[in-house]
């Protein structure tokens, strides 16, 4: 079979977390753009909804996001916890 390359830019960040996510579930970006596109050929449509963030994410799911991306990136530090009991307080502080 001949093949073409494709080349595209993209957000750092963007492919970092795509990245993060796709090798959690044994992918790599490549062959999830050939899945993608195969995908899109059996299917005839997009394999997938397409829904705008602010229309799929509340504004506390999108903080946390925004929390999580610091940490993984070393900006701030995670919280720890001795025990569940401590977590759960500290949960309960913020509200």
């Amino acid at each position: 079979m001949k093949t073409i390359t494709i080349q595209t830019r993209i957000d750092t960040n963007l492919k970092k977390n795509a990245e993060n996510i796709l090798s959690s579930i044994g992918l790599d970006i490549t062959s999830a753009i050939r899945l993608f596109l195969t995908q899109c050929v059996v299917q005839r449509r997009l394999p997938f909804q397409a829904v705008a963030p602010e229309e799929q994410y509340n504004e506390e799911t999108l903080d946390a996001f925004k929390e999580t991306e610091e940490i993984a990136s070393g900006k701030i530090k995670p919280k720890t916890f001795d025990n569940l009991s401590a977590a759960i307080k500290d949960l309960d502080s913020e509200g």
